[in-house]
């Protein structure tokens, strides 16, 4: 059965609502996906710089104007 111009419109309507409404639950996922993995990047950077302040002994090669390159911590 042929659809009148108003019937094609609205179904058309209602596809792109339904997309839009898709795409802003993908956002929201993706958000919040985007949060977790910062937090977990902070918390293992945080670890790898407290492994690094144990590890490091300052080798003289490391220290360039008082600041050790491998941990950045200043040694003079």
């Amino acid at each position: 059965m042929p659809q009148t111009g108003a019937e094609r419109q609205r179904a058309w309507r209602d596809r792109r609502a339904r997309h839009i409404t898709s795409l802003e639950a993908d956002r929201t996922w993706l958000r919040a996906e985007l949060a977790d993995t910062r937090g977990q990047l902070a918390d293992a950077l945080a670890e790898t710089e407290r492994l690094a302040a144990q590890q490091c002994k300052h080798p003289a090669a490391a220290v360039d104007g008082g600041t050790c390159h491998a941990c950045g911590i200043e040694v003079w």
